[in-house]
């Protein structure tokens, strides 16, 4: 009995760790540039309405980004800076950038930081992992009580660690939404789980190289290049 605790207690931090490589491989998959751009657009659908806007992100690393606003004209000249954790926008009838939260709504089910960030191991450790025919489950767990989902459980294919869904959880276990990956994960259709018939289409596209300057992603930057 004691030779078997043994192997089981050497045995789980290997197991933490695959879980550990496997969302890194998400992530490099999702995104396997050091310094990018990216075009982001959103259409929330609610019922038989629908609105769109368009923006276009500036990467660096996996925890620096600008998303530049693009459409609609009523929103061009604003800009998002997303710095780990902290955000800020700014606003050409403000003075400085204002500091915000990347939990906040951006449109429809899509939050500031859902479209600013492109990697889950900023926010999320892997709790555990278990297979489910062709795809690895991942359970994540919040690095963090102020991120708005407490629990991701993630779906990730084995062959190529694309994700393909993810349920998302708050503080009291409830599932509030759900997000599909498509088209290599170009595509995200994000569920309303609380409001049946409400989803949010996130595409991606035109995502290459850029070279983008360290002082790019400071506040005082913010609309003056």
């Amino acid at each position: 009995m004691k030779r078997l605790l043994c192997i089981v207690l050497l045995a789980l931090p290997l197991f933490a760790e695959d879980g550990a490589a496997i969302l890194a491989r998400v992530d490099a998959a999702r995104n396997p540039l050091p310094s990018f751009s990216v075009d982001v657009s959103l259409t929330s659908i609610s019922g038989t309405a629908s609105e769109s806007s368009k923006f276009r992100v500036y990467g660096k690393g996996s925890d620096r980004s600008v998303v530049e606003f693009v459409a609609p004209a009523s929103d061009k000249g604003k800009y998002l800076l997303m710095l780990r954790d902290a955000m800020w926008i700014y606003l050409p009838s403000a003075s400085r950038p204002i500091r915000i939260s990347p939990l906040q709504r951006l449109m429809g089910q899509a939050s500031n930081g859902d479209v600013a960030r492109t990697n889950f191991a900023i926010d999320y450790n892997a709790a555990g992992v278990t297979a489910e025919g062709d795809s690895w489950v991942l359970d994540l767990a919040a690095k963090d009580p102020s991120i708005a989902y407490a629990r991701v459980r993630l779906w990730v294919d084995r062959k190529t660690s694309e994700p393909s869904r993810a349920d998302f959880y708050v503080v009291s276990g409830k599932l509030i939404k759900r997000a599909h990956y498509s088209e290599h994960g170009l595509r995200i259709e994000i569920e309303d789980l609380l409001r049946p018939g409400n989803t949010t289409v996130m595409q991606y596209a035109h995502l290459a190289p850029h070279e983008n300057p360290d002082r790019m992603f400071t506040k005082d930057a913010l609309g003056k290049w």
